[in-house]
């Protein structure tokens, strides 16, 4: 149906003029916009020129087939064509649109993917398909804060005093997995207990006061993974607690262990027996209530000893163990005719810190023994007892 009155507007159009000044021998000039020859209007002393007559055009180049007399501003161009042709959009573009050529949006630019409402550059892409979000390049990790998605599969991110954070909802399971090529090897994920690490069968879990081994990020995996092996050793294991061998019953715990030297020291009833300083010491073993102690000490000087004979020990003997076995006592002296190389026995009391020393082969060896003790004897002890430290 035919239109009444004006036809409706399809566009705002913004009308440029260029002017120039002929003189006579110039027959082509610069216009400030690329345009062809039927788009613009011409004129020549307040007259109209014939297109493609009078001139031709060729992107910004006006040529006069006649250059055009002498005079000021005597030459303009009016642009009519769709080179200068602007137009409000629509607030909605519903088809597919190609812009054929560069787009730049001066203000924010919002779409379904982006959202740009910062007033600095959020998102560059460079010439190298680097993606970069609060970086305009590439730059070692760490230098500033930002993301960097590297076309070659690397990705960097740095972050100023705070921690990056990956989650998993609503499941335990892995939350990062590790592959070699296409196959799964391992990974990171949350058990019920807290973040666990290993394979994607068989993993080390973390939780309060406690690290365990666990099976696909869930129930506790018993008796199956070993801590290192033959041809991998651990160094040294730095334990405040106690170690359970075999089983995990209280008697299965192993609480202590301990190796070292003590001074060793003699007692008597009367006098004094001084041992010589360079050979004054008994090794000592502790593994958990065990104890080990070896060696020899040697005489240097006595003062009238009489009475029993007692060495110190590097601990109390258990208050729960009438006497102790497994003794060996070899007292000797080559310079002197006492009886240090007869039969020497000896015990560890309960609760006592001491060796009991006495000699003879009866039923009831001697107690009064300290006299047999002379310059230059040597003790060579072996005992194992057991203590409650």
């Amino acid at each position: 149906m035919a239109t009444l009155g004006n036809v409706p507007a399809e566009a705002y159009t913004n009308t440029v003029k260029d002017s120039f000044s002929g003189n006579g021998s110039t027959t082509a000039f610069t216009m400030s916009l690329p345009t062809v020859t039927n788009d613009v209007r011409v004129v020549v002393e307040n007259v109209i020129q014939d297109p493609t007559v009078a001139y031709s055009v060729s992107g910004t180049t006006l040529t006069f087939t006649s250059a055009p007399p002498s005079g000021t501003n005597n030459v303009y161009v009016v642009h009519l064509g769709p080179a200068v042709m602007t137009t409000v959009p629509p607030a909605e573009i519903a088809d597919a649109t190609t812009f054929a050529s560069s787009l730049t949006v001066q203000g924010a630019f919002t779409s379904q993917g982006i959202d740009d409402n910062g007033n600095a550059t959020a998102l560059t892409i460079d010439s190298s398909e680097n993606v970069l979000v609060g970086l305009t390049a590439t730059e070692a990790v760490g230098t500033n804060a930002g993301t960097q998605l590297r076309a070659d599969g690397l990705v960097y991110a740095a972050v100023t005093s705070d921690a990056h954070i990956l989650s998993r909802r609503s499941s335990d399971g892995a939350i990062l997995n590790f592959r070699k090529d296409t196959t799964t090897v391992g990974g990171i994920g949350v058990s019920p207990d807290g973040p666990a690490f290993g394979t994607s069968s068989q993993q080390v879990a973390f939780h309060v006061n406690k690290l365990f081994p666990c099976q696909s990020y869930g129930s506790a995996l018993d008796n199956t993974i070993d801590l290192g092996y033959s041809g991998s050793r651990f160094k040294d294991l730095y334990l405040s607690g106690g170690v359970y061998l075999g089983g995990t019953g209280a008697s299965n715990k192993l609480d202590d262990f301990e190796e070292g030297l003590y001074t060793v020291s003699v007692a008597t009833g009367s006098g004094s027996i001084s041992l010589n300083s360079t050979n004054n010491k008994f090794s000592y073993v502790k593994v958990g209530k065990l104890v080990t102690v070896t060696g020899r000490i040697d005489v240097s000087s006595v003062s009238s000893p009489t009475g029993p004979l007692y060495l110190n020990l590097p601990f109390a003997a258990s208050t729960g163990v009438k006497y102790e076995s497994a003794i060996s006592v070899f007292i000797w002296n080559a310079t002197s005719s006492a009886p240090e190389t007869g039969l020497w026995i000896g015990w560890v009391t309960n609760g006592a810190s001491h060796l009991h020393l006495r000699y003879g082969n009866s039923n009831t060896p001697s107690a009064n023994v300290a006299n047999y003790i002379h310059a230059n004897t040597e003790f060579r002890i072996g005992v194992s007892y057991q203590t409650d430290s």
